[in-house]
C-alpha cells in the first residue's frame, strides 16, 4: 500500500502546482490537495527524505516564523494578522510536504504546464473581450490585465520559471525534445513582452548577462535559439508602436519626459513604495510594526490622499495594493528585525 501511495504523492502534488495559477478560480481544489497530501505525508516520507532540508535555510526560516508570530502576540494582532500569518506558514508547509518527491523533473513539467495554460487562457479571455466589444491596446492595458489570472509581476515571474526549466531541460546534443522546449522558450519570451512585463523583461536580460559568464555551452543550436529568440523581441519592438509607446513614454503630458517619467506615472509601485515610506515615516514601526492589516489600511489611506486622478486612485483603492515588495511589508507590519 505504501509503495503505491509513495508512487501517487508525486503526481498529487504536481496537480497542487499546476492548479496555482487558477486559484482565485478553483479556490477548493489546492485547499483539497493540500489536505490529500498533509494525510499521505507521514505515510510516504522517509527518514532520508529529511536530509534534503538545509540546516541552516530551515532554522533561519523557522526562527523568522517564530519572531514573526512572537511579535503579534504580544502586540494583540492575533486575530487581523492571522491571515498573513497562515500564508507564511504554508510557505515552510509546502516546503515539507515536497520531501517525498525525489523526481525534481515532475515539478517543472508542471511550470512549463502551469505557464502554457496561464497563457493561453490569457489568450482566450482576451479573445472573447474583443469579441465582446472590449477595446484594447498595449498602452490601456485594463483588458489586458482583467485577461490575465493573476497580477502581471507573478504571470511573468511564472514565464520566467518556464524559460529557465526549458532551458535546463535542453539537451547538449540532438534530443527530438529539445524542439519543444524552444518552442516552449520562445513562447513565453513572446508572451512577457505581450503582456509589457517590465520586472520579467529586467530578469530575463539579467539572467541571459549572466549565463554568458557561468553556464556551459549548449552548442551552436541554442545559440541560434537565442539569437532568433532576440531577433524577434527587436522586430516585436520596432514594428510595435504601442509597446514603444509602453516602455518609452506616455500619451499624455508627459511623453517627451522619457522612460523614467512614464515608469513614475504608470508602474503601480512607484506610487505604492512612495506609499510605503510615508507610511513608515507617519508610524513607529521600527521595532514591532504596525500589523498586516493596518499596513493594508494606511496604504489604502495613502492612496485615497495622495492620487489626484480620480480613475486612478479607484483602481488602486478597488484592487487594495498592498506594498508589493515582502520586506516592505515585513518593516511595515513586523518592524525591521523580521
Amino acid at each position: 500500500m505504501r509503495v503505491l501511495l509513495a508512487s501517487i504523492y508525486p503526481f498529487i502534488f504536481l496537480l497542487l502546482f499546476f492548479t496555482i495559477p487558477f486559484d482565485m478560480y478553483f479556490r477548493a481544489l489546492p485547499n483539497v490537495l493540500l489536505i490529500i497530501l498533509a494525510v499521505l505525508f507521514p505515510i510516504v516520507v522517509t527518514k532520508e527524505d529529511f536530509k534534503k532540508i538545509k540546516k541552516i535555510a530551515g532554522g533561519a526560516w523557522l526562527l523568522f516564523f517564530l519572531y514573526v508570530t512572537l511579535i503579534i502576540l504580544l502586540s494583540g494582532r492575533w486575530e487581523l494578522d492571522w491571515v498573513v500569518l497562515k500564508k507564511i506558514l504554508l510557505t515552510g508547509a509546502l516546503v515539507i510536504l515536497y520531501l517525498p518527491v525525489n523526481n525534481f523533473k515532475k515539478i517543472n513539467k508542471a511550470i512549463i504546464f502551469s505557464s502554457l495554460a496561464a497563457i493561453l487562457y490569457a489568450l482566450i479571455k482576451l479573445f472573447i473581450l474583443i469579441n465582446q466589444g472590449v477595446e484594447f491596446t498595449f498602452l490601456e492595458s485594463a483588458t489586458l490585465i482583467e485577461a490575465m489570472l493573476m497580477d502581471r509581476i507573478y504571470l511573468g515571474v511564472l514565464a520566467v520559471l518556464s524559460i529557465l526549466v526549458s532551458y535546463d531541460a535542453i539537451k547538449a546534443s540532438y534530443h527530438p525534445d529539445n524542439r519543444y522546449y524552444l518552442a516552449n522558450i520562445v513562447l513565453n519570451v513572446l508572451f512577457i513582452l505581450f503582456i509589457v512585463s517590465r520586472i520579467a523583461i529586467i530578469t530575463l536580460l539579467v539572467i541571459f548577462i549572466l549565463s554568458l559568464f557561468h553556464s556551459k555551452k549548449r552548442g551552436p543550436q541554442l545559440l541560434f535559439a537565442t539569437g532568433g529568440i532576440l531577433l524577434v523581441a527587436a522586430l516585436v519592438f520596432v514594428l510595435n508602436k504601442d509597446l514603444r509607446k509602453k516602455i518609452f513614454y506616455a500619451n499624455n503630458i508627459q511623453k517627451h519626459q522619457g522612460l523614467v517619467a512614464n515608469t513614475m506615472a504608470y508602474e503601480p509601485r512607484a506610487i505604492v513604495w512612495g506609499c510605503a515610506l510615508k507610511v513608515s515615516e507617519q508610524n513607529d514601526i521600527l521595532l514591532k510594526g504596525i500589523g498586516f492589516t493596518k499596513t493594508n489600511q494606511k496604504l489604502l489611506e495613502c492612496y485615497e490622499t495622495t492620487i489626484d486622478d480620480n480613475d486612478k486612485k479607484n483602481w488602486f483603492v478597488n484592487q487594495k495594493y498592498n506594498a508589493h515588495n515582502q520586506f516592505f511589508d515585513l518593516y511595515l507590519a513586523t518592524g525591521i528585525v523580521a
